[in-house]
């Protein structure tokens, strides 16, 4: 009798422990804020994010339906690959996610540049090619290295173009401002730029930059974890739809 009661002792505290995660697992992902958590710069008209596995499980709809003054989240990047293996867990649930809310998605690759870069580019046609995404994709290029500009510039296109070669769409270039400025300003391509501040003169002053990811840190509904905050040029959309 002791060990039928110990066994039902365990079981309970079992059932228990999975009753709190779910409810709170739901309530994490139905969170909703006051703001997006950031001041949004008001001189560009289109807004969205990006996400990755670190913001966990989505609700696309209360993302696609959060209002801030006139703000609104109106697309998002994906982050599907890193390096030549690695496929980021979540990148079918949040390109499902995103369709079904009716948000318009593209995937980006986060590059490794001590890697091949047609193997890394290879690896990422491999897993976004079935999907019917809205924007063009991304090379991310953020990863330290120690490589000359014109060994990295030689590198990156080696990737755009055997991107371009197997999709059809040539991707547009994701990289911090100071990487931008010492490395890859002078090849032309469309950027995003990351810079965390009050203003990005990249984004003012170069036409080829289109979008500027101002903050690491914002807050949308139906996403637990803090999330990339970007803003677009008017013309966002018809230079960076597929």
């Amino acid at each position: 009798m002791k060990r039928v009661a110990k066994g039902v002792f365990i079981i309970f505290g079992i059932l228990t422990v999975y009753l709190i995660w779910t409810v709170l697992n739901e309530a994490t992902k139905n969170t909703k804020y006051g703001s997006f958590g950031s001041i949004v710069p008001e001189d560009y008209p289109i807004m969205g994010i990006d996400v990755s596995r670190y913001q966990g499980e989505i609700n696309w709809n209360l993302v696609r339906d959060m209002r801030s003054g006139d703000d609104s989240i109106q697309f998002v990047f994906i982050k599907a690959t890193e390096g030549v293996s690695l496929e980021d867990p979540m990148k079918r649930t949040n390109a499902y996610g995103a369709r079904g809310a009716d948000i318009d998605y593209g995937f980006y690759h986060f590059y490794i540049p001590s890697l091949p870069a047609w193997k890394q580019a290879q690896f990422f046609c491999e897993e976004i090619g079935g999907y019917n995404f809205d924007l063009k994709p991304v090379i991310d290029i953020e990863a330290d290295t120690d490589m000359s500009g014109d060994d990295l510039r030689d590198s990156v296109r080696v990737f755009l173009n055997f991107v371009e070669n197997r999709l059809g769409v040539r991707p547009i270039i994701y990289t911090y401002s100071k990487m931008y400025e010492s490395k890859l300003r002078m090849l032309p391509e469309l950027f995003w730029i990351a810079k965390y501040s009050r203003e990005c003169r990249a984004m003012e002053e170069d036409e080829e930059v289109i979008c500027w990811q101002f903050s690491e840190s914002g807050t949308v509904d139906g996403i637990a974890e803090k999330v990339d905050l970007n803003v677009a040029k008017e013309n966002f959309f018809e230079l960076i739809s597929r």
